[in-house]
């Protein structure tokens, strides 16, 4: 039990550290404009994100196999919880293992927020730039030369036609 749970604790913290990368590529894709390496980006992380999900599966069966064996009723055992019924080394391994899985998970959570930062300030600009673009106000009859008709045509803008 104790060598599958190292593997498994290894293999999450390499998908998460891949993750990390990924993160980082996304924040210069973001800050650069670039929606090809944005989506390049995204599409590499999709298959990151299912070995998470089976990483985790397994990890949570490797434990509660563990658990039912020494006859631990707890469904949702903790490191800290388990942590007693390893050898000393063990314990010392699967402390160094969890601390530098923890310091992945969240580097990425910051990394995350930075980019969902970045994002809904690009977002922000788009919509001041096409605020800008759009004309804010109607212009009135007087300088529209339409001399206060009542034609379907009121309330057009300068920049308004018709076909």
């Amino acid at each position: 039990m104790t060598e599958d749970l190292k593997k498994i604790f290894r293999a999450l913290i390499q998908t998460h550290e891949q993750l990390n990368e990924l993160a980082r590529r996304k924040q210069k894709a973001v800050t650069k404009g670039d929606i090809d390496g944005l989506d390049q980006t995204l599409k590499q992380e999709t298959p990151l994100i299912a070995r998470l999900n089976q990483l985790e599966k397994a990890r949570q069966t490797i434990v509660h196999q563990w658990l039912r064996e020494n006859g631990i009723a707890a469904q949702d055992a903790t490191m800290e919880q388990l942590m007693p019924a390893f050898s000393r080394d063990d314990q010392e391994e699967f402390r160094a293992l969890y601390e530098t899985l923890a310091g992945e998970i969240t580097a990425l959570q910051e990394q995350n927020d930075l980019n969902r930062q970045l994002i809904e300030d690009s977002l922000k600009f788009v919509h001041l730039t096409m605020d800008a673009v759009q004309p804010g106000q109607m212009l009135s009859d007087n300088y529209s030369g339409r001399g206060g008709d009542d034609s379907d045509d009121k309330g057009r803008s300068l920049f308004d036609s018709k076909a």
